[in-house]
């Protein structure tokens, strides 16, 4: 008898997804994220989260004011073949200063909200934005009202971890002077 081999996963590159997108092989486009190779289809987004995430992208509007950019459910390309779309990211500069998609290390902050995903989140999403060298990720946990922050990024993991409840504020690194309260990131 043979030995038998598992079976092989297609590794995507950043190029051969958008190529496959461009041909139409996904139908009318799902809502799809590139992570490390795999592409996964994100989930529906419910009000709550909706809420969140408008409520968040006014947050960090008024937090890091001009010359910085707030992009919500948009691509960041990262050099391990993915193209996470987080729920918000926060990058230098104005729109147009961006050709392609912004790179890791052009991204600020990535924050995620979570309700249904948050193992996800808090898992993958976590190591594969701590390899790409993103200095901030915030983890908004819907149901708990909390927020998690993690800095200081080391091989796949994140040095420094912080859980802030609905009473109380985080500042971002890089407007430390600029506190946002987690309340105002939450729906009631």
């Amino acid at each position: 008898m043979s030995a038998t081999k598992d079976p092989r996963t297609w590794h995507w590159t950043r190029e051969t997804y958008h190529h496959a997108v461009e041909m139409g092989l996904f139908g009318e486009t799902p809502r799809l994220e590139l992570i490390r190779g795999e592409i996964y289809l994100k989930m529906p987004m419910n009000p709550p989260h909706s809420i969140a995430v408008t409520k968040a992208t006014k947050a960090l509007l008024l937090a890091f004011g001009e010359g910085f950019t707030i992009r919500p459910q948009l691509p960041i390309g990262l050099s391990t073949d993915g193209e996470p779309e987080p729920d918000i990211s926060v990058v230098a500069g104005e729109p147009d200063d961006y050709v392609e998609h912004p790179s890791e290390s052009d991204v600020l902050l990535v924050l995620e909200i979570s309700d249904a995903t948050l193992a996800f989140d808090l898992g993958l999403k976590s190591e594969v934005y701590a390899e790409a060298g993103i200095a901030e990720y915030w983890i908004l946990d819907i149901n708990a009202r909390t927020l998690e922050v993690r800095r200081e990024p080391h091989g796949k993991t994140y040095r420094s971890t912080h859980l802030y409840d609905d009473t109380q504020s985080a500042s971002p690194l890089a407007k430390p002077g600029a506190p946002i309260s987690v309340a105002a990131l939450l729906p009631k």
